[in-house]
Formats: C-alpha cells, structure tokens, sequence
C-alpha cells in the first residue's frame, strides 16, 4: 500500500510539473528558520523531519464542519476568523498570483512557494494546492492544528503533521491543550506546544525562502519583549491574548484577561465543564470583510475593540509660545497593550499613523498633518509606521519575493513608544484657545495597493481610531 502511494505521489507531481505549479525546491531547506535550545523548547519541539509535499493526503483530514458536530461553538467561533479565511482571502489571493506571475529566479520563485504551507498547510503538505477557492478544507482547519504532532523550531512552518483518515473515519490522535478529555471518533493527547507562542510561532515568523530575509516576525517580537518574562508563571502567550478575547472581553495587554469557562463539546456529548476553554475568534487587526468569511459578524467589531486598546497618546506642549511665535508640542504613541510590535504581520502592507491638527477657537485650522484624501491616500507629510522592504536594486517594494533588505522599520515595541515632535507657526490674528488634536490610525493596507489588487472587486477600507487625545492651548 505504501508503495502505490508513492507512485501515485510520483505521478500527481509530475501533473503538477505539467500545470506549471511545481514545487520549486524542498521544504526542509527554509523551513524552519531557527531553533530553540533545548532546555527552552515544548517536550514535542523535537530533531525530526517535518511533514513536506506528498507525506499526506488532503483526504486524511476532516472537514470543519465535521469537527463542529461535536464541537459546535468553538466551529462558530473559528468560521468567522482569518485563520478560516487564509486561502480564500481575495487580497492574499491576489498578491499570492501577483507573485507566481512576476517572481523571477529560484530565490522569488522559492518565496512564493513557501506562502502556501500556511495558508493553505494541508494542501501543501498533500501536494494538492490546485483545490478549488472554495474547497471546505482549505485555510487553517481544526484538523490541521490539532493534528500537528510536534515541529521542529520556529518560523515557516516546520509542522509535523499526524493525521488519522478520514475517508475511513478514522480520527487518529488530536493534540490540544487537555490531558483528560474522552476518546471519541478520536484519541486526545495533551501537547505542551499548544499552549506556548512557539505553536504560533510555526507560522507567524516568516522569513523570505530565498534569503533569509526576515518578513514576518510577531513571534520574535513577542519573545524579545517584556511578556515573555522567562519564568512560567509570568510569561503571557499569545494564546493569553488571543485566544482569551471574546465580545466584551479585548484581553489585551492592557485590559484584563478572564477565564471563559465552559465546555469544549457539550456536556450531552461528554464534555467536561473546565474553568477556562481558550476561544477561537483569533482576532488581530482585520476589520474588512474581505480579510474575513462570508457572514462574518462578530469579528470585526471585536478587532476594532483590540485595536483600541493596543496603544495610548501623550500631548506635551510648549506653553511659552505666543501669538506670532512657533508652537512646538509633542504626541508620545505609547504601545500598551500588544505582545508585538505594532503594526506587526505583514508590516509593509500595514498602515498606523498620525492625524494631528491645531484648530482656533473658531475651528480654523491653523495645522494639520496625516489626512487622507477622497481617494484614500495619506498626506505624504506624515510619518507611518510601518516596515519598508528594498529591493536588489535598492528600491522600495511591496512585493516581498523581491525583498532583499530591511529600507526602514519606525514600528513601535511592545510597551515601547514613539515620540513626535511637531512646529507651526501661530497667526498673529488667532483666536485662542487653540487645540491641539491626535488621532492614531490604522489601516491593513494601502487603499491604492487593494485597488490595484482587485479591480473592479475593490472596496473601500476601513480607518480604524486606535486612540485619540487632545489638549487646548491659551496663549
């Protein structure tokens, strides 16, 4: 039986070579970007080879919808999220074939690739990434996480999957956060992984496959930062932020994060109530309904709620000014509630700036920075804080298969701060008191990169208020 399987695994690559979707080189080689000492990692962080193109079959695992038959409301939750949507998403979708069109060398071509094993993991791993868009089992399924055994280290995905089949209905080992819970149509098994960042870390460092290049890097941030203290008890995951949030609750850095107790599968089916059952919103930044499933409902109003409390302002003021003088304040944007940077992800795409004005007490504006015009682009004037990615030849791009190098990077760590100094020249005929507004912004992307992007399927943004202040002024 082996033996067939690897010559069907021969012969479907070889389909895939015809079609122009090769595999451009082997897994093992990028992924993972970096490892842990031992005496630091999970027990099943582990020296192993991780599972690459052809180890499984896509119809190994089952589908979501068959995991919410005994697991209703945590599949509720997980079918309005991003991780739902990573291979549907019209943007990735459009920037990922962008990519496969225009990548030009082994090194792009490579960078390319290597998107798929998390957008679309068990596709990759079955060597079957020809699925249609609509496919039940494509993004990042129950029956992928929960049947990543161990991997190897972080960054790039370097899973090693153990998945049961399906197709004979059977459901193998499902790895998760609980050593007691009761054998079903599968066998439980507790994994220390997935309840550490380093799971998350699997996926959310990304490094370019050609270079080395780091692109994504919210675990990094995340483990050279203040919440992970080194000792157990302090530490703060990401799963403590992310998978605690549900409406009402932003469970952030700066607000509280309560238990949610409940069951895992209703109590009928054998579920046990547990003092806390993590949620499976995992919510971010995405407001849009094109980052998000069809009747998505909940989660962008609970990742405006995340936003809102990621970040804090200051306003200082220089209070000797007079009329016909310049004015000379300065707005601190204090990062207070995220483990990572922020923006963090995809951080040449994302878009946090500052909106500032000094109006009259007539409300004539007498300064302003970081507006955005009617066709969504901002002042070029304002700071944003995002990274810029070069390229060989040492432009600015926004394609990351052709990133060589790091241009900038004015983002701000996790409860660290930006400060922003600004001057105007006060009118001698001004009405005091002045006041001085800051509003800080954040958009997922550039509006001109989303219509370039989808066409005549664009849509219009959403510009999120993370925070705002503001202070008069009698001169």
């Amino acid at each position: 039986m082996r033996l067939y399987y690897k010559i069907m695994h021969v012969m479907f690559v070889s389909f895939l070579l015809f079609l122009n979707v090769s595999y451009a080189s082997d897994p093992r080689e990028w992924s993972p970007t970096w490892k842990l000492p031992p005496e630091k990692r999970p027990e099943n962080i582990v020296d192993l080879p991780i599972t690459v193109p052809g180890d499984v079959r896509i119809s190994q695992f089952f589908s979501p919808i068959s995991c919410g038959a005994c697991h209703p409301e945590i599949f509720k939750m997980w079918s309005g999220s991003t991780h739902a949507n990573a291979w549907r998403n019209p943007l990735f979708q459009a920037l990922y074939n962008l990519g496969k069109k225009t990548a030009e060398g082994e090194s792009e071509k490579r960078n390319i690739e290597s998107c798929v094993r998390c957008h679309f993991p068990i596709g990759h791993s079955g060597a079957e990434t020809i699925l249609p868009l609509d496919d039940e089992k494509g993004g990042v399924i129950c029956d992928f996480c929960h049947s990543v055994r161990a991997t190897t280290g972080i960054g790039n995905a370097p899973y090693i999957l153990s998945p049961g089949n399906a197709a004979a209905m059977e459901g193998g080992t499902k790895y998760g956060p609980f050593a007691d819970s009761p054998d079903t149509i599968h066998k439980n098994q507790y994994s220390e992984l997935h309840t550490r960042s380093e799971f998350c870390g699997g996926c959310h460092d990304v490094s370019h496959a050609g270079n080395n290049l780091p692109i994504e890097q919210t675990y990094t941030e995340w483990r050279q930062g203040p919440y992970n203290t080194g000792d157990p008890k302090t530490t703060i995951h990401c799963q403590d932020c992310h998978m605690r949030q549900r409406p009402g609750f932003p469970s952030t850095g700066s607000t509280d994060r309560p238990d949610n107790p409940g069951f895992a599968s209703p109590e009928i089916m054998g579920g046990k109530k547990r003092p806390h059952i993590w949620t499976h919103y995992f919510v971010g930044g995405s407001v849009t309904p094109i980052s998000l499933p069809p009747g998505s409902e909940l989660q962008p109003q609970m990742a405006v709620d995340r936003l809102k409390n990621a970040a804090t302002l200051e306003v200082s003021v220089d209070s000797t000014s007079k009329k016909g003088d310049l004015l000379k304040f300065q707005i601190d944007i204090n990062n207070t509630g995220a483990g990572h940077y922020i923006p963090t992800g995809l951080t040449e795409m994302r878009q946090m700036w500052l909106k500032v004005m000094v109006t009259d007490a007539d409300g004539k504006i007498v300064y302003q920075s970081g507006k955005v015009d009617e066709k969504g682009n901002i002042d070029p004037n304002a700071t944003i804080y995002h990274t810029v990615f070069g390229d060989e030849k040492g432009k600015p791009t926004l394609h990351v298969w052709a990133a060589t190098h790091i241009i900038s990077d004015n983002r701000i760590p996790p409860q660290g701060k930006k400060e922003e100094r600004f001057i105007c020249l006060i009118p001698t005929d001004v009405r005091t008191p002045l006041k001085i507004t800051a509003v800080l912004h954040y958009r997922s992307a550039p509006q001109d990169v989303v219509d370039a992007l989808l066409r005549e399927k664009s849509i219009k943004l959403h510009i999120i208020d993370m925070a705002e202040i503001s202070t008069e002024i009698s001169l």
